[in-house]
């Protein structure tokens, strides 16, 4: 059934227009009402950061969009009609994107791919085109179009059907599809969207921010102008992170070319965090019209002195090479947690999500009454014949989800994903080690990073990140970005300054979770000028001994000339003279 449906869209295809609304040239930028306020959304909220984002400087920084999230509908007119929530939104929408455009700015709704949005209220399936319509009547500039309640009928034949109800309008509207990933979006998303998420939902925190990110950055080869991929929205100034994790936070979405959508309460952020947030170098980055999406090009391993052990602590899962250390110590206790080192730190899926996602370590909650599911999101089986660990977290009816192993860049990331026969696990009791094809599974993993992508005008951003738990140093040489320049050019784009000329490489030391953005500005090697200019002085020679010879040579023709003219004229002059001569003798 699948296969058919895949084979339906594709020869649907031909017949019908893919997106072609000219927007989203460079990614987004705007605010979401999702991540602050959830549900908690009226008009006089909306209103007021309309007017923020105009005092706030947000504008000139190029932020656009004021974007409603899920909770601004209720239900249908009899005539299929969406209707908002006239409770929180007595005067409907449309004064509101009226209003906003006055302002200047843009305005962006929210809808689902399914019967229901993920809060319950009413969906768009199967009522595309009326709601497209009423979107186009209201001026609407921007929708958001989730993926809950889909009936399972595949994204390849939903998403579609809105891109095409959405172009039949003739009102130019971006879209953005919000479908967690599924199904390898980034690969066949490109003519249905301006952008595309690809992954699940982020939360305020380092490792979900992190996660998230290393997710996304597999897909860099599919982001373009005219289609992004979207690793889901800002969390800068929530207050989860640091701020210090919040300035590398909105470093890793300028230099991945992701949508840049404020998440936070625009009317109390900071003064520091409004200068993260409008940074215009940095975020130059993020628009650089060359639209080419950075990424990870080189990870290290951090090395412990001898004798140090690694700090446990709330952290991603991976599998490493084996050391020893208690970061590979694994106890599986009869209450169906994994304890990393026996310690107050389980295997955990973050917030229960159900779609494939990173595990991680968190605090233990088993038993306590906290977390989710009843704390079933820490609960695991190991199956010592099949070798497999699966969790007892609910999913969908029927399906039950193990750990796997997925590789991004180098980094073998610990996911849940469907069991299948590749998940086996190796545990010894002796050893306290969890170990697939011979490495073990690792919490807090310490690294450094170097991200990059090439800018317009032959020049390069590069992130340095210091993924480790203490600081540590970071280096990177030409060389990692492939040039044959060995002398170049920095500027910092945090401070907003160069910081000199060097040659062959550059380090730098960070704190914990700190970054350092750089703009790179490629110069000639001046043994390579040196070389250039011997050259010109040797081309100058050979061109004025060139010009002399060619002068001489026309000099000696224009001498030639004048003397065979004389001749000749002197010649002409003897002749009546020979003749007279001629007839005396006659």
């Amino acid at each position: 059934m699948k296969i058919m449906k895949l084979l339906i869209f594709l020869l649907g295809c031909f017949f019908i227009n893919p997106l072609d609304n000219g927007l989203g040239l460079t990614p987004q930028m705007g605010w979401n009402t999702w991540n602050k306020f959830g549900c908690n959304i009226n008009q006089d909220l909306i209103k007021n950061s309309i007017d923020e984002f105009i005092n706030s400087g947000l504008v000139d920084a190029g932020y656009k969009y004021i974007n409603l999230d899920d909770c601004w509908q209720k239900d249908r007119a009899p005539n299929g009609t969406i209707l908002p929530d006239y409770d929180t939104f007595p005067d409907g929408i449309e004064p509101l994107v009226k209003y906003a455009h006055e302002k200047g700015l843009l305005f962006g709704l929210y809808s689902s791919a399914g019967n229901y949005t993920c809060q319950g209220r009413a969906g768009s399936l199967n009522y595309e085109d009326n709601d497209a319509k009423t979107y186009a009547q209201w001026n609407i500039d921007y929708l958001k179009y989730d993926n809950c309640y889909n009936n399972g009928i595949s994204s390849l034949v939903r998403y579609p059907k809105m891109r095409d109800s959405l172009n039949n309008t003739g009102h130019y509207i971006f879209y953005s599809l919000c479908q967690w990933g599924e199904e390898k979006v980034a690969t066949w998303a490109r003519d249905v969207g301006n952008s595309w998420r690809t992954t699940g939902d982020i939360f305020d925190s380092w490792n979900s921010m992190i996660n998230i990110i290393d997710e996304n950055d597999k897909w860099y080869e599919y982001a373009a102008p005219g289609g992004w991929n979207d690793p889901d929205m800002l969390e800068v100034g929530n207050g989860g992170m640091t701020l210090t994790e919040y300035k590398t936070h909105f470093a890793l979405w300028s230099i991945s070319k992701a949508p840049l959508l404020i998440g936070c309460d625009i009317t109390t952020m900071t003064d520091d965090i409004k200068n993260i947030l409008t940074n215009p170098e940095v975020i130059a980055v993020n628009q650089d019209s060359l639209g080419e999406q950075g990424h990870k090009i080189k990870r290290t391993e951090v090395v412990l002195p001898e004798g140090y052990e690694p700090t446990l602590r709330n952290s991603r899962l991976e599998v490493t090479d084996c050391n020893g250390k208690i970061n590979q110590k694994w106890y599986i206790n009869a209450d169906g947690s994994i304890r990393n080192n026996n310690e107050s730190f389980c295997i955990d899926i973050p917030n229960c999500a159900t779609n494939d996602i990173i595990v991680e370590t968190y605090g233990c909650h088993i038993g306590g009454g906290g977390g989710c599911q009843e704390s079933k999101n820490q609960e695991w089986d190991y199956d010592p014949v099949e070798k497999k660990i699966k969790s007892r977290m609910e999913f969908d009816v029927g399906i039950q989800k193990c750990l796997t192993i997925e590789e991004n860049f180098h980094i073998q990331s610990v996911k849940t994903h469907l069991c299948n026969e590749s998940d086996t696990w190796d545990y010894d009791e002796k050893e306290h080690t969890l170990k697939s094809n011979g490495k073990c599974l690792t919490s807090s993993f310490e690294a450094t990073e170097i991200w990059a992508g090439n800018l317009t005008n032959q020049t390069f951003a590069v992130l340095l990140l210091n993924r480790a738990s203490y600081s540590s140093k970071v280096q990177f040489s030409w060389d990692d970005i492939e040039l044959n320049n060995t002398r170049f050019k920095l500027r910092d784009l945090w401070e907003k300054k160069d910081i000199g000329e060097f040659k062959e490489k550059y380090t730098v030391y960070l704190e914990s979770h700190d970054s350092q953005l750089l703009k790179v500005f490629p110069l000639e090697d001046k043994e390579d000028v040196v070389e250039e200019e011997e050259e010109h002085k040797v081309e100058n020679i050979v061109m004025i001994v060139l010009g002399a010879i060619i002068l001489i040579g026309i000099c000696a023709f224009v001498y030639i000339y004048i003397v065979n003219r004389k001749k000749q004229k002197k010649n002409e002059e003897d002749t009546p003279e020979k003749d007279d001569l001629l007839e005396k003798n006659e």
